[in-house]
């Protein structure tokens, strides 16, 4: 006797559109905030825009690409531990071109295109899902871990933004969220939680516990890119915070930004909040406001240039490679002559 089908009834009407309100509203609101901040600082805004020089502008643009192709890494190397290996350029274009679903208001869209792609590359769709979750996680904690020695200065530079409810919510979060993402780093812990998840999707169980290597190998990469992002910060802010200590207060401002934002998942790509939280780590380090704030944007504008390139580039290598892996192979053609039978024991 077959298994009794069980009917899933879809999301009520109602629902489906009061959560698409909220996101246009969230949207809308984010989108107010960065036009409306910038407009009111516009003086300031604008002479910090002419005073970048496009040396620094280009090497920031190149620490921003290593950032990426950092995090690709990290990518990578979990991904491998859960399904099996991927050489470096079958993992860039399905990490890469993927991430650019982020830009898309919800965080679901990276993940679809990844896990299509991933497919492609024969890799299982639930696999890539939890490979990107858990980075995206051991990315969080890395950002975190990395805040902790700036959190007073983020406090110190929410007063100096202006928006001090919205701003200590955010730094006080990341105080709050710091033990709960390094427990989750335990394997054991964190392989009982991606078993419950593949139960969710009712996806097979992983093939083998998830163990410290991989997790070690991904909190590294994750480091090296928030180092990179804090460098490609730095080239941008460093006439404000000259020498080293300036780039390791960058490099707090980066993993600060980045880290929270990534909780926003109403804003393409933690639209306005990254920003907001970036330049609040840099107030608090003595860069005014409005500089902080005109920085924020330029580091903005070139990481999405920066995603935009490194996609294109790893889709020109990559894709074709994985379209004709998955393509089905021609038929052999028939030989013009049968072969000729071959001859028994008792025949010869």
């Amino acid at each position: 006797m077959g298994q009794p089908v069980v009917e899933v009834a879809p999301a009520k009407p109602w629902r489906a559109r009061l959560i698409t309100a909220v996101r246009i509203l969230a949207a809308a609101g984010i989108v107010y905030f960065i036009v409306a901040t910038t407009v009111r600082q516009w003086s300031d805004v604008a002479a910090t825009f002419r005073a970048l020089s496009w040396p620094s502008l280009i090497a920031s643009l190149l620490a921003a690409v290593v950032s990426l192709w950092t995090t690709m890494m990290a990518w990578r190397a979990m991904v491998g531990s859960i399904d099996h290996p991927l050489r470096v350029r079958d993992a860039a274009p399905i990490m890469l071109v993927g991430s650019l679903g982020k830009y898309l208001p919800g965080s679901v869209w990276a993940y679809v295109v990844q896990m299509e792609l991933g497919r492609r590359a024969g890799v299982s769709r639930s696999k890539v899902f939890i490979g990107s979750v858990l980075v995206s996680g051991l990315g969080v904690t890395s950002g975190l871990i990395l805040t902790t020695p700036g959190f007073g200065a983020a406090l110190d530079g929410v007063k100096a933004s202006g928006h001090e409810v919205f701003g200590s919510v955010a730094v006080w979060a990341s105080v709050i969220l710091l033990p709960f993402a390094v427990a989750c780093c335990y394997p054991p812990l964190l392989t009982w939680i991606v078993g419950r998840a593949m139960r969710v999707l009712r996806r097979p169980p992983l093939d083998r516990p998830i163990t410290w290597r991989p997790i070690l190998s991904s909190v590294a990469w994750c480091v090296a890119g928030y180092v990179t992002a804090g460098l490609h910060v730095w080239l941008l802010v460093r006439s404000h915070l000259p020498g080293l200590s300036g780039l390791t207060g960058s490099v707090f401002a980066m993993a600060l930004a980045m880290s929270i934002s990534t909780f926003v998942i109403v804003a393409p790509s933690g639209l306005g909040a990254r920003e907001f939280l970036m330049a609040i780590a840099l107030a608090g380090l003595g860069v005014p406001w409005a500089t902080a704030w005109a920085l924020t944007l330029v580091s903005r504008l070139l990481f999405t240039v920066a995603d935009v390139a490194a996609a294109g580039v790893a889709g020109a290598v990559g894709l074709r490679r994985i379209r004709h892996a998955t393509s089905p192979s021609p038929a052999p053609a028939p030989s013009q002559a049968p072969a000729p039978p071959s001859q028994s024991p008792s025949q010869s």
